[in-house]
């Protein structure tokens, strides 16, 4: 076995923790450690890692870096086998980590376990695979929403990301001004400065109609838990993917906010809401997407086709 390391610098508005963790190991043979300068250069990093015979893979960054990552290693596959991947939550946004990352969040922690390889606890997780985005790139990531999540990820990222406000907090700013915006002045679909407007998004599932017409927004996900520690999932049927749809607008907001974000596996959802388990769909809809906080178009003429991607494995604790 051998442990190699990927930092992204500048994840996490430069936060510096990969770094740190990069500087501890430094000289530390049995470790293959790789800064990432020029995103472009990040295929050739993998290769290089595959040519080491790196087994075990740790990712200093943010969401979007495990999405690039993960897209190489499922598309190109470099490795002659996919390598153990441990998440380590330095970026802007974490929530793939969250759910699928290492326990750990001290430096001595991740060091130690790049050292000694002492693996107590793994899981194993599909990705999704965005097969035919407008640019022709399939991508390999874990979450990926349009409509309303759209439109608040970019306000997200221009108002509290820029300003430094990272994860959780900048999560939770931009839900209670949406649902506070809500709340208080009535529904307006013409404004272009509410998320809460509607967006034609038409769903087929494993092949059979799902949904059609005006919605408020949709989630797909092979994540256990969302940003917040949400669970918005609830029904289910065959496949690793899960995925909700609610309509526009939600009935009365307020009432079903909570059990949609927290309730259990037998809640039940507002009128006209689905959420399903499924082992590929295909969506129609001219709104861009965002998947791990990254944007992509819908192709132009057909419906976009999410599946089943590879099983990673990944490192706990």
């Amino acid at each position: 076995m051998r442990a190699g390391l990927i930092v992204n610098p500048r994840s996490g508005k430069t936060s510096g923790k990969g770094l740190v963790l990069a500087n501890r190991l430094q000289g530390r043979g049995a470790v293959s450690i790789k800064i990432i300068e020029n995103f472009a250069a990040l295929p050739e990093l993998l290769q290089e890692c595959a040519s080491e015979a790196v087994t075990d893979l740790f990712i200093s960054s943010g969401d979007g870096t495990i999405q690039a990552i993960q897209t190489l290693l499922a598309e190109r596959r470099p490795f002659p086998h996919l390598p153990n991947l441990c998440l380590l939550p330095h970026g802007t946004t974490n929530m793939t980590a969250a759910d699928l990352g290492f326990r750990h969040r001290s430096i001595d922690a991740q060091a130690r376990m790049l050292q000694e390889l002492h693996v107590s606890e793994r899981c194993r997780r599909p990705t999704l695979r965005i097969a035919n985005p407008r640019d022709g790139q399939p991508r390999h990531g874990m979450f990926l929403g349009t409509g309303a999540i759209t439109e608040a990820t970019s306000y997200c990222q221009r108002v509290f990301n820029a300003r430094g406000v990272k994860g959780n907090w900048a999560t939770f700013a931009t839900l209670a001004g949406a649902v506070g915006r809500t709340m208080f002045s009535a529904s307006n679909p013409n404004d272009p400065n509410r998320f809460d407007r509607p967006y034609p998004i038409s769903v087929t599932a494993n092949g059979r109609p799902a949904s059609s017409g005006l919605q408020l927004l949709m989630l797909v996900t092979t994540l256990e838990k969302l940003i917040l520690g949400t669970r918005p999932f609830w029904g289910d049927g065959d496949g690793a993917i899960r995925a909700t749809v609610l309509p526009y607008p939600v009935p009365n907001l307020v009432r079903w906010l909570l059990p949609i974000m927290y309730g259990g596996d037998g809640r039940k959802g507002p009128r006209g809401a689905i959420s399903l388990r499924a082992k590929h769909l295909e969506v129609s809809t001219p709104i861009d997407f965002v998947l791990d906080g990254e944007f992509f178009s819908p192709p132009e003429n057909e419906a976009l086709r999410i599946e089943t991607g590879p099983d990673f494995t990944y490192i706990r604790a």
